[in-house]
C-alpha cells in the first residue's frame, strides 16, 4: 500500500470520527421541555453525504472521501416503547477522486432493521431528544455509470447505525442518522484493471432530515 493511499485511509477515518462528533452534538446538547413521545408509525426523509470505503480498488480507481448526495427514505414501526423495526432505502451517488481515472457510480441499499431506543439509559439527554440504535440485513445495488455501466453488481449487506431524533412538534421531528453498510461480496467480481470500475465494498452514510408521525402517540410517558 502506497503512502498516498495510506494517508487517504487515515483521512477517511478522521472524517468518520468528526461526523460522529457532530452527529452526537445535534442530539445531546439541544435543550427543550417537551414530553418524549413514541409514535407507532413514522415516515422519514433525509439528505446527506456518503463515503465509500474502496480499500481494495487499484490506485487507478479511487473515490472521493466525501460525496453528495445520500438520500434516505424510511418507514419506522414501534412494537413497544423501546423496540421496533424499520424498512429503509438509501440512494448514494459518488465519483472519482482527482488523482483517479474518471468515473461516477450509483449505490443503493434496501434494509429491514431492528430498532432499540436507548434514550432512557442516557440521563443527560434533553426531554426533546431520543437516540435509537438500529441494525439489519439487506440488499445493495451497485451501478457504475458511463462506459462501466455493464459492471452492475447486486450483493447482500448488513447495515448498522445510530439515529438522533429531536422533537419539534407533536407530528414533526428532526433526525440525523449515521450508518455503516458492510458488504457481503466477492473482492474479485470484476477484473478492475481490464474491465474497469465497479464497487462492491462498504459504505458510510450520514443524513439529516424530517420524521413525520403517521399515527397517534401510543407509548407516551
Amino acid at each position: 500500500m502506497t503512502v498516498k493511499r495510506t494517508l487517504k485511509l487515515v483521512l477517511k477515518q478522521y472524517n468518520i470520527r468528526l461526523l460522529l462528533v457532530l452527529f452526537l452534538f445535534f442530539g445531546v446538547f439541544h435543550s427543550g421541555h417537551a414530553q418524549q413521545e413514541v409514535d407507532v408509525f413514522r415516515l422519514q426523509l433525509g439528505l446527506g453525504i456518503n463515503s465509500p470505503l474502496d480499500t481494495n480498488l487499484t490506485p487507478q480507481f479511487e473515490s472521493k472521501t466525501i460525496n453528495f448526495p445520500s438520500i434516505q427514505l424510511g418507514l419506522r414501526y414501534m412494537f413497544k416503547k423501546t423496540l421496533g423495526a424499520k424498512l429503509d432505502v438509501q440512494y448514494n451517488r459518488f465519483s472519482s477522486a482527482s488523482n483517479s481515472l474518471p468515473f461516477k457510480s450509483n449505490y443503493s441499499r434496501l434494509n429491514l432493521q431492528g430498532i432499540y431506543d436507548v434514550t432512557d439509559k442516557l440521563k443527560f439527554l434533553s426531554p426533546r431528544t431520543s437516540i435509537f440504535v438500529h441494525a439489519g440485513p439487506g440488499l445493495s445495488i451497485s451501478k457504475p455509470l458511463g462506459i462501466y455501466n455493464s459492471n452492475t453488481y447486486n450483493f447482500f449487506n448488513l447495515n448498522a447505525g445510530v439515529e438522533v431524533e429531536f422533537i419539534v412538534s407533536k407530528r414533526l421531528s428532526l433526525f440525523s442518522d449515521l450508518n455503516y453498510t458492510y458488504a457481503f461480496a466477492s473482492d474479485d467480481k470484476y477484473a478492475v484493471l481490464t474491465e474497469g470500475f465497479s464497487f462492491n465494498e462498504n459504505m458510510i452514510q450520514v443524513t439529516v432530515g424530517i420524521s413525520v408521525a403517521l399515527s397517534g402517540c401510543k407509548y407516551c410517558e
